[in-house]
Parts: structure tokens; sequence; C-alpha cells
């Protein structure tokens, strides 16, 4: 994903996949749990690992995963994907045409999230751990500087608070500019 880090691995493929809400809505525990299966049904669940991570920000495309080290985004996906995923990419190394972005024209983009708008015109700062860090794991967030900025507006007044808010120029994560 640009300008994320991804998580290192000594396996052959990470794959994360979103559990952010839109997606768990969408069903993604149970794509994960059929993953899992397909996964230990082939018997190579020491060269995958599954990472879930907080929230990609595009929840209509969701339940949604990426693949590493190909960095191969699937979107909409269902359990029944499963199988294919698990016997083409990871077992074939043959990426799975029709569970990837397709673009306002129709062209695919295997790689979204470093060839779509959506993705490549974001700044991550809250979600620049997504994959990095569990996102159900307090003392994970913690030890990559969570709570810092808690920390520092707790010794501030709150006029200081909004001050700062103020000079920082931070937005609502939706883009629409809200103070």
């Amino acid at each position: 994903m640009s300008g994320q880090v991804k998580a290192k691995s000594p396996k052959a493929h990470t794959i994360h996949i979103c559990a952010g809400g839109g997606c768990i809505s969408a069903g993604e525990i149970s794509v994960k749990e059929a993953l899992e299966n397909e996964i230990k049904n082939h018997n190579v669940q020491d060269k995958v690992d599954i990472v879930e991570t907080g929230c990609f920000g595009s929840c209509s495309l969701g339940p949604l995963m990426v693949i590493y080290p190909e960095g191969v985004f699937y979107q909409k996906l269902k359990p029944s994907d499963a199988k294919e995923i698990v016997e083409e990419h990871l077992l074939k190394g043959r990426v799975v045409q029709r569970l990837l972005y397709k673009g306002p024209s129709g062209e695919i983009k295997p790689r979204a999230t470093e060839e779509i708008p959506f993705f490549t015109r974001q700044v991550r700062i809250a979600t620049r751990n997504l994959g990095v860090i569990d996102p159900a794991s307090i003392d994970e967030y913690i030890a990559k500087d969570g709570y810092f900025a808690l920390r520092k507006a707790l010794s501030m007044t709150p006029e200081m608070v909004i001050e700062e808010i103020k000079k920082s120029g931070l937005r609502g994560r939706g883009g629409a500019g809200f103070p």
C-alpha cells in the first residue's frame, strides 16, 4: 500500500484482510474463516500469514484483502472465493482476475492501493499502522506511540487544545473538511 509499512513475515505470503466495521458487516469474518479452512485443507499454514487489519477506508469494496509480497488487492469477497484464491493465487501464483478492482472505464487494477486515486491521494496518518499492529491490541498501539497526543493534550488547557487543532489544519477522515 502506498506510503505504508508492510508487516514483515518469513512466510511466502501475508494476507491483510480488512477487519474494519464496514468489512465485518459485509462478511469479513466468514471470508477469513473460509480462507483459514482452505489454507489448512491445502496444508500451507506454514507458508501463509493472515493479518486482520483496521479499516482500509474503502468500505463499499469490502470485504477486501491485499496479498503480499505482490500487493494484489481483492475486493467484494465471499467465503466461496477462498478456495480459488488459495488454489490459484497462493499455490499457482496466478491472480484471480474476477476479484480485482475495476476502474470507472472497466480497467483492471491488481494493485489498487497503489493505482487508484482513492488510495494514492491519501496521506495516511491515523491509519499508518494498518497491517503493522493488531487493531485489537492496545499494547501494540501504545508501543507505536499511541496516545502520545492524548498525553500531550491532557497537560494543556482546553483553549490550548482548540488552538493546536486549528493550527494543525486537521480535517475529518471523510475529506468533507469538517473542523
